[in-house]
């Protein structure tokens, strides 16, 4: 009976972990398709656009290379980068050239497909380092020359290369033109992310505060979600970088995209601190139980985190975050817990290194958030994580928050 009963426990929390994955999982894909409709409408209508050129200004009959031209270049971002653009289009061209001179000279077999993909992939790797590039050039080779039975039996051979190309220029005059925001994505993604750490701390100060080890334990599946959103985030400044980089009339962007890149290596540090203070909550409440008064201070910093959020999201001051974060740095004074409380001190002394990152995210350099902290009055921040070293773009205090 006690086996039994463990082992039922033991199902209903794998269960409930599962679900605050699935949960933050399912919120986080609705962001996503919330933030790809309009790129999805617009690469739609870009392919329908491509089809159109080549059937009624060239005289193409079923143009299909066009429209598959415009789709894989325009993707799905809102901040296409015209220079990643040109490259797939490019690469998706030769091969349905290579594809066409082949067959035109050769006919089609099982020999074609195969020097088809030697020559685009190697074109493909000279053009682009990457990997699309070189997959497009391949994959549009081997269908032209799968398509020349096609080609035989409307009479005649089309120019599919025309066709790529149409649907490439298309695609192009899409992303140079169409009105972007290349820092709107960014701080979408940087407001999730800030979320899903608020989430995470606020499992880690109920479990401390309560001395609830499941609700510790279901913290390793929030830290998942965490990573996820923390990836995009990644992806989405370095598309903004390259748009704002490429293009002379978003270069006033360029602090805004500067300050998200801060933002994302301060909260990189964040989550290797908390993750760190989680690690330890689950061993030190195993042994004593409830540590209330840690618990309390990781609660306010998950509020903090989340009213961070929220500046970022409306990209205003963070004033009450910072002033939220400021009033519970005075409150980390490992000194006044009691001796025998060394296990609350180990604690709090993760959780200074915790705010001194979120500090910064408000703005403050790293003298003037270590300063906040109780007890430091100005000197060396012996807290900090060995691991995580100087970065000098981190040093000072942000230009746009400072």
């Amino acid at each position: 009976m006690p086996d039994s009963f463990l082992v039922r426990t033991t199902e209903r929390l794998d269960l409930r972990r599962r679900g605050v994955f699935v949960g933050s999982a399912v919120r986080q894909g609705f962001r996503r398709v919330r933030g790809s409709l309009f790129p999805i409408v617009v690469a739609a209508f870009g392919a329908s656009l491509a089809w159109l050129v080549a059937e009624r200004v060239f005289g193409h009959t079923s143009p299909i290379f066009a429209p598959i031209a415009a789709w894989v270049c325009l993707g799905f971002k809102v901040d296409r980068e015209p220079r990643k653009v040109a490259e797939l289009g490019l690469g998706a061209s030769v091969g349905v050239l290579i594809g066409e001179l082949l067959t035109h000279f050769f006919d089609a077999g099982w020999w074609q497909i195969g020097v088809v993909l030697v020559v685009a992939a190697c074109f493909g790797r000279f053009i682009d380092r990457g990997d699309l590039t070189t997959m497009q050039a391949g994959v549009n080779g081997i269908v032209i020359v799968g398509m020349s039975w096609l080609d035989a039996a409307l009479g005649g051979v089309q120019s599919r290369w025309v066709e790529a190309l149409i649907g490439v220029s298309v695609a192009f005059v899409i992303a140079v033109l169409l009105p972007r925001h290349p820092t709107s994505r960014p701080r979408r993604y940087a407001t999730s992310a800030l979320i899903a750490l608020a989430e995470m701390l606020e499992l880690i100060g109920r479990g401390l505060t309560t001395g609830d080890r499941e609700v510790l334990g279901d913290v390793k599946a929030q830290r998942r979600v965490l990573t996820d959103v923390s990836d995009d985030w990644e992806r989405t400044i370095k598309t903004a970088r390259d748009v704002v980089g490429f293009n002379p009339a978003l270069r006033r962007h360029r602090g805004e995209v500067a300050q998200l890149g801060r933002l994302f290596r301060l909260l990189r540090r964040a989550v290797r601190s908390a993750m760190l203070l989680e690690r330890q909550a689950v061993g030190m409440t195993e042994e004593v139980g409830w540590m209330p008064e840690v618990g309390g201070l990781v609660s306010d910093t998950a509020r903090a985190a989340r009213l961070l959020a929220d500046a970022v999201r409306t990209w205003s001051r963070p004033d009450r975050a910072r002033a939220l974060l400021l009033d519970t740095a005075a409150q980390l004074a490992p000194s006044q817990m009691r001796a025998d409380y060394w296990r609350s001190v180990a604690l709090m002394v993760l959780l200074r290194a915790l705010v001194v990152d979120l500090l910064q995210m408000t703005g403050l350099s790293r003298d003037a958030a270590r300063a906040a902290l109780a007890e430091t009055e100005g000197r060396p921040f012996a807290d900090d994580d060995p691991e995580r070293g100087p970065h000098a773009s981190d040093d000072g205090a942000s230009p746009l928050w400072g």
